[in-house]
């Protein structure tokens, strides 16, 4: 759920406490009864879908993160592996395609991220019988493709899932439409007795209010650091555009790019943004230009951390 729709959701829990030792007056109010079973129906399924969709954007999210750090791990070791092999062997085309590090895993696409760890795997295979003294055996090689493949198939289930949250949430807003709906009409009756029955009136109308909650969460927490140092840079300008199709789709409010500079401790965040895939740019005088993928999801923090290399 959004925000506003969380803040709305709790002022229909308040408000069906409210009125609920009133029926004495409600009862006898035109329509109210009726719009009132409506509106009391509606908040359990309003409930249920909002559970199922922190439940599954969660779970698929997390299981995509989990697959993924595991073979940045595995991925890397490799790469440290081969290199120490290509050292002493003088094969220098070996330890050029090998020359990653685990930060730069974790500052890559997705998909990069996969295609990385192919590399070492089959850069291992036709010499695995000499890697056995570095740790790569015929095991260490199942296991690698192992992990490959299940972070691969984990890959497009974040934007499956994002599918599946279109759907959720336009049955939240057909729902939230419906108790609204039945809201008004119970308010258009309650005026009968605005004056007749003061304190109840009063006490409905304070009721009905809607408290904005959630005003302190975050879309996106960045930190920027040296990689050398390790260092936190300010002054780091990050450019945050959308990717492809989803720029076309989602520009209509003229704002398809979002730029930000971090601050005296390297970082910065965003309250607010767009559901999608975004490629960032990040750039700063003295150092190379970097350009990373990250997703960002509703409801989720999405965290940014990358180590810029000295031009």
């Amino acid at each position: 759920m959004t925000s506003p729709q969380e803040s709305r959701l709790s002022m229909y829990l308040t408000f069906k406490d409210y009125q609920a030792p009133y029926t004495a007056i409600t009862n006898a109010l035109p329509n109210y009864q009726a719009n009132s079973t409506i509106f009391l129906n509606t908040i359990p399924q309003i409930q249920a879908i909002a559970e199922q969709q922190k439940m599954s954007k969660k779970g698929i999210t997390d299981g995509k993160n989990s697959l993924k750090e595991n073979l940045i791990v595995m991925a890397s070791d490799y790469a440290r592996k081969l290199g120490a092999y290509a050292k002493f062997t003088n094969n220098a085309t070996l330890a050029q395609e090998v020359k990653f590090t685990e930060s730069k895993l974790r500052q890559v696409a997705d998909t990069a991220v996969k295609d990385y760890a192919q590399i070492v795997y089959d850069r291992a295979q036709p010499i695995v019988a000499s890697l056995a003294t570095y740790g790569i055996t015929a095991a260490t090689q199942t296991a690698l493709a192992s992990a490959i493949t299940a972070y691969n198939a984990s890959i497009g289930k974040p934007g499956a899932g994002r599918s599946e949250g279109t759907q959720i949430t336009q049955q939240l807003v057909a729902l939230f439409k419906t108790a609204d709906t039945a809201l008004a009409n119970m308010d258009a009756a309650v005026e009968i007795v605005r004056l007749s029955q003061v304190n109840f009136y009063n006490g409905y109308k304070a009721a009905r209010k809607v408290i904005e909650t959630g005003v302190g969460s975050l879309a996106v927490k960045a930190l920027i650091t040296d990689a050398t140092t390790g260092e936190p840079l300010k002054g780091v300008t990050v450019s945050f555009s959308l990717d492809g199709s989803q720029l076309k789709a989602k520009a209509t409010n003229n704002k398809p790019e979002v730029v930000k500079k971090t601050a005296e401790k390297g970082g910065f965040n965003i309250k607010s943004l767009l559901a999608g895939t975004y490629q960032v740019t990040l750039k700063k005088a003295g150092y190379a230009d970097q350009v990373v993928s990250i997703s960002v999801n509703d409801g989720e923090l999405t965290e940014l951390n990358v180590s810029l290399e000295k031009a």
